[in-house]
């Protein structure tokens, strides 16, 4: 219904945009998250002795990324898909990086197992042990279209940026409750973190603005980027993305090396001049000695609220300014796209 609007679709975004509202508390509040969905339990006595390898769930992101009829644009971009071709990586539930994050993100962050458990205790069964635990991860690139608008913009996000903003989340969620539905099905548990009712951000005293399960964080883990000046995920198909992952109760091999360098595709950190991306920060929140200020970053993106609905009748918040129109947008950069500030 989204998608057959046209021209005066929200007009008073702020009392009419009632699926951008909930995503947006379903972020921040841990609301309106649809129930999880239940194990069968005579599939999951029977124990398949053919269970899904990853090359299936390769394909079967893949496959719901590339031709489900939610990666759609609104108007006035009817026809257009919200992202790309998306990689998958997996990471093993028992790698060590994920007590790492405790340290690095907080306590209160799952490890795999955690979260598992939760769901297995959900549905009246045993919880695995962490190494039968896998965590599925990927990127989902944002089209060139997207990338193009935004770079052009200085102050507030593109409206394609904003669209993206509000209906991949939606399609990310969606997307993953259907393979996690699936799964389970199967009689195999699995997980999606950010649609349990323990996810939502919160300001912590150490860390800032922050949530229980961090998938870029788990993105890293799973060998598909490496951390930016800007914060976001450099990957091969550059920083413009958005990012999932979901947990399985199966034994997946990684299938990506990951850097030990958290910071090794990133100019600025391999010692090449460049702070492009501060330089397309409107709220100076990143600085060469300071890095990225995430309370800065939180406020200015919270303001653009008003400015989406306002300008795009759209109920939702962004920016990705800095992911833009800098050198590692769409890859990895080469040592030659470094400019200086």
């Amino acid at each position: 219904m989204r998608r057959r609007m046209r021209d005066r679709y929200r007009r008073f975004s702020y009392l009419t945009d009632i699926q951008g509202m909930k995503t947006a508390l379903a972020e921040m509040r841990g609301l309106f998250f649809p129930p999880q969905p239940r194990l069968n339990h005579e599939a999951y006595r029977r124990r398949t002795v053919d269970p899904p390898d990853e090359g299936w769930f390769t394909e079967a992101v893949t496959n719901a990324v590339t031709m489900h009829a939610e990666n759609a644009m609104e108007y006035p971009f009817l026809g257009e898909p919200v992202f790309e071709k998306p990689l998958v990586g997996f990471a093993c539930g028992d790698d060590p990086i994920f007590e790492r994050f405790k340290e690095v993100i907080g306590p209160f962050h799952f490890t795999p197992y955690e979260i598992m458990r939760w769901q297995a205790l959900n549905n009246g069964v045993e919880p695995p042990e962490p190494s039968d635990v896998s965590v599925v991860a990927f990127v989902m690139p944002l089209t060139a279209n997207t990338i193009r608008d935004n770079a052009a913009c200085t102050e507030w996000p593109s409206e394609r940026w904003a669209q993206a903003r509000l209906i991949g989340e939606m399609f990310s969620q969606v997307m993953v409750r259907e393979i996690v539905a699936a799964l389970m099905e199967r009689g195999i548990l699995a997980v999606a973190p950010d649609a349990t009712p323990f996810f939502r951000k919160q300001r912590y005293p150490k860390t800032g603005w922050a949530s229980p399960w961090s998938h870029r964080h788990v993105a890293y883990a799973a060998g598909l980027g490496t951390f930016g000046m800007h914060d976001f995920l450099i990957t091969e198909k550059g920083s413009a993305h958005r990012l999932g992952s979901f947990v399985v109760n199966l034994r997946l091999k990684p299938n990506r090396p990951r850097p030990e360098d958290i910071h090794a595709h990133c100019l600025h950190y391999r010692g090449i001049p460049c702070l492009r991306c501060a330089l397309r920060c409107p709220a100076g929140a990143i600085t060469k000695d300071g890095g990225h200020d995430k309370e800065a970053c939180s406020k200015r993106v919270a303001r653009s609220l008003a400015y989406c609905n306002r300008k795009y009748h759209i109920f939702i918040y962004g920016c990705g300014l800095c992911a833009t129109g800098v050198p590692c947008e769409h890859e990895i950069p080469l040592p030659d796209k470094g400019t200086g500030p």
